[in-house]
C-alpha cells in the first residue's frame, strides 16, 4: 500500500470478525506473528504490517518518530477500510499503539500493550547484569545460527531450556527481513525520544497491559506504571514469562486477547473534531523534538525534586 509520498507498507489481512491490528517491535517484521496467527484468525480479522523502511515495506531513508509510525498504523486501517480497530502492540509496537491511542483515539476500539512502557525518564530500566548476560547470549547464538537469534532476550530461561524446538521455530522470523543499519538507527532514536507518562491519564480506550514477569528487556515495573496511570486499565502479568509473552505462551495469550476483544466488540469511538485532526497533523513532524524536550524537562524536574529533599 502507498499513499501520496509516504512509503509503501507490506501488510497482511486474515480472518473474519472484529478487526485487530498487530504492531510489531523494534526493527522486526510482522513475520514474527506468523507462528501464532492461526490461534487468532478463526475468531478475529487480523491485520499486520511492517514498519516503514523495515521488513518487506519500501525503503525509507529519513527519520521516523513514534508519532509517524502511529500515523502509518492509521494509514493501514484506512487501506483496509477500517475506521477503528483493537490495537495490539508488542515491545516498540506497544509504544506505537499507545501513541495512536493518545493522538488518534477515534481509531482505537481497545488497546493491548505487550512488553511496553510509557518511555521517558520514568522508565524502569533492565537490571544491568541480566541485560549483559542476555546480550552476550544473543551475540553468541547469532554467530552460531549465522543470523539474528535473540531468543535469550525474548524468552525466559525456563522456556528456552524446556522447549528448544519451539524456540527455534519462534525465533527464526526475527532474523528474516532485516532492516538496513540506518533504519535501525532511526528507530532507536524514535524510541529514545518517546515519553508519554504525562499523557496516560488521557487514554480513553479500554486497555489491557500484558507483561512477562521475567521480562529482561522491559522489567515488569513498566507494566505496573502503565496500568496504574491509564484509567480503568487491566494488568495481566504472566509469572516467569519473558518479553515475547504471546509467543512463549501462545495459547493462553490468544485466549486472553480473543476474550478481551470480545468484551469490547462493537465499541466505536466518537469521531475526532476538526481541530483535533489539524492539531495532530501539525504536531506530528515535531514529535521527535517535542519528545526529547519533554523527556529532558521531566529528567531535570526529577533531579530538582531529589535535590530539594
Amino acid at each position: 500500500m502507498r499513499t501520496s509520498s509516504r512509503p509503501a507498507l507490506h501488510l497482511t489481512d486474515q480472518g473474519t470478525g472484529e478487526p485487530v491490528l498487530l504492531i510489531s517491535g523494534w526493527t522486526i517484521s510482522s513475520a514474527v506473528f506468523d507462528p501464532v496467527a492461526h490461534l487468532y484468525t478463526p475468531h478475529l480479522r487480523v491485520v499486520a504490517y511492517d514498519h516503514r523502511g523495515t521488513g518487506r515495506s519500501a525503503p525509507w531513508l529519513g527519520p521516523v518518530s513514534i508519532a509517524s509510525l502511529a500515523a502509518d498504523a492509521a494509514r493501514v486501517l484506512d487501506d483496509r477500510g477500517i475506521s477503528a480497530a483493537h490495537i495490539v502492540g508488542l515491545s516498540m509496537g506497544a509504544l506505537v499503539a499507545l501513541e495512536l491511542a493518545v493522538r488518534m483515539p477515534a481509531r482505537v476500539s481497545s488497546l493491548v500493550l505487550v512488553g511496553g512502557g510509557a518511555g521517558g525518564p520514568a522508565t524502569v530500566l533492565p537490571d544491568p547484569r541480566r541485560a549483559i548476560v542476555a546480550g552476550v547470549a544473543v551475540a553468541r547464538d547469532s554467530v552460531r545460527h549465522r543470523r539474528l537469534w535473540p531468543a535469550a532476550a525474548l524468552f525466559s530461561d525456563t522456556f528456552r531450556a524446556s522447549q528448544p524446538d519451539a524456540v527455534d521455530e519462534l525465533t527464526a522470523p526475527f532474523g528474516a527481513h532485516r532492516p538496513p543499519s540506518w533504519a535501525v538507527g532511526w528507530q532507536t532514536l524514535a524510541v529514545s525520544c518517546f515519553g508519554r507518562a504525562g499523557a496516560l491519564p488521557r487514554v480513553t480506550a479500554p486497555t489491557l497491559v500484558l507483561h512477562g514477569g521475567a521480562d529482561v528487556m522491559s522489567p515488569v515495573g513498566n507494566a505496573r506504571r502503565l496500568a496504574a496511570a491509564i484509567p480503568g486499565a487491566e494488568l495481566h502479568v504472566v509469572p516467569g514469562a519473558g518479553h515475547a509473552v504471546p509467543l512463549e505462551h501462545p495459547q493462553a495469550s490468544a485466549e486472553l486477547i480473543v476474550d478481551w476483544v470480545g468484551r469490547h466488540a462493537g465499541r466505536r469511538p466518537a469521531p475526532p473534531s476538526r481541530a483535533a485532526v489539524v492539531g495532530e497533523r501539525l504536531s506530528r513532524p515535531l514529535a521527535l523534538h517535542l519528545g526529547a524536550a519533554r523527556n529532558t524537562w521531566d529528567t531535570v524536574g526529577a533531579a530538582a525534586r531529589g535535590w530539594g529533599r
